[in-house]
C-alpha cells in the first residue's frame, strides 16, 4: 500500500504510514521542511525521506515530537540530521513504553531542544505554538496552527476513544478539555490523518462511559472483559478494529490497576 499522502494546504502535507496508521505532517518553506511526528516504522520512515527528496525537493530541517513512544519517532534515524524538539520528559516517556518491537526500541534519540512550557515556532507563514499538554502521558506536547485552523493533539484521543494505559483517567480528561478549548475544527492525532476536533469530547465521553460500566460491573473480570466499545461511544459514533484494540488493553488496564474499583 505505501505511504498515504494529503495536500492539506499548498505548503503542508498530511502523511500516514502502514505501520499502526501514524501521521507525519509537513511544513514546506522553500526546500526546507518542518515535521511533527516522524512515523512508526523504519520501511516507512525511509519511503517518506525518499518522497520528499522526489516529490517536494526538499529536506527535513527540524522534526517536532508530540510524545516518546516509538510508534512516532521512526524518523528521527532516518533524518539524522534534522534538529529533533520535543517535552522535557521526552526520554522518560519513551523509557516507559510497554508494548514496542525490538526495531521501535531503536528509534530514540535525543532531542536537541527540550520544551516544559508554552514556545512559538515559526517556519514559512505559520506560526505554531507548542504548549505541554500532561494526560496520556507525562510528556505530551500538543501545537496549534490557528491559519490552519487545526491542533496537534497527539495520542490524548485515539479515534473517539482514549487511552489510559499510562495515566489516570482524570488527567487524560484534562488534558483532552484543554484540547477542546482551544475551539479547533480539525485535530491530527497521531493515527489516521486529519479528523474532525469532535473526536475529542467523544473521548471525554468515552471515559465517563467506560468508568460508569466499570463501576456497574463492580470489578469483576469477566464482567469487566465484556464491556462493549461501542456502549462506551456517544449514539452515532462506530468504533473501529483500531480503537477496539486499545478498548480491550484498557480493560485490562482496569483490571490491573483497579481502576474505579471503589464501587
Amino acid at each position: 500500500m505505501g505511504l498515504k499522502t494529503l495536500r492539506w494546504a499548498p505548503d503542508v502535507w498530511v502523511v500516514r504510514g502502514e505501520a499502526y496508521d501514524s501521521n507525519a505532517t509537513l511544513f514546506l518553506r522553500e526546500g526546507e521542511v518542518l515535521m511533527v511526528d516522524a512515523l512508526g516504522s523504519r520501511a516507512d520512515a525511509e519511503a517518506l525521506r525518499a518522497w520528499i527528496a522526489g516529490e517536494l525537493r526538499a529536506r527535513v530541517r527540524r522534526v517536532v515530537c508530540t510524545h516518546g513512544f516509538s510508534d512516532h519517532l521512526a524518523g528521527l534515524r532516518v533524518f539524522p540530521e534534522a534538529e529533533a524538539w520535543a517535552h522535557a520528559r521526552f526520554e522518560e516517556t519513551f523509557r516507559q513504553e510497554r508494548f514496542r518491537s525490538d526495531e521501535e526500541a531503536g528509534f530514540f534519540r535525543a532531542p536537541n531542544r527540550c520544551l516544559d512550557a508554552v514556545e512559538f515556532l515559526e517556519w514559512g507563514r505559520y506560526m505554531l505554538e507548542l504548549f505541554p499538554n500532561p494526560g496520556h502521558t507525562p510528556g505530551t506536547l500538543n501545537v496549534d496552527v490557528p491559519a490552519l485552523d487545526v491542533l496537534f493533539s497527539a495520542d490524548i484521543a485515539v479515534g473517539n476513544m482514549a487511552y489510559v494505559a499510562y495515566g489516570e483517567p482524570a488527567d487524560l480528561d484534562a488534558s483532552l478539555a484543554r484540547a477542546q478549548a482551544r475551539g479547533r475544527t480539525w485535530v491530527i492525532q497521531g493515527h489516521g490523518g486529519v479528523v474532525s476536533a469532535s473526536t475529542l469530547a467523544s473521548a471525554r465521553h468515552y471515559l465517563r462511559a467506560l468508568e460508569a460500566a466499570v463501576r456497574e460491573a463492580r470489578g469483576v473480570p469477566e464482567r469487566v472483559r465484556a464491556i462493549a466499545l461501542g456502549g462506551c461511544l456517544p449514539e452515532g459514533v462506530e468504533g473501529s478494529d483500531f480503537e477496539a484494540f486499545f478498548h480491550g488493553r484498557n480493560l485490562e488496564e482496569v483490571l490491573s490497576r483497579r481502576l474505579w474499583s471503589e464501587g
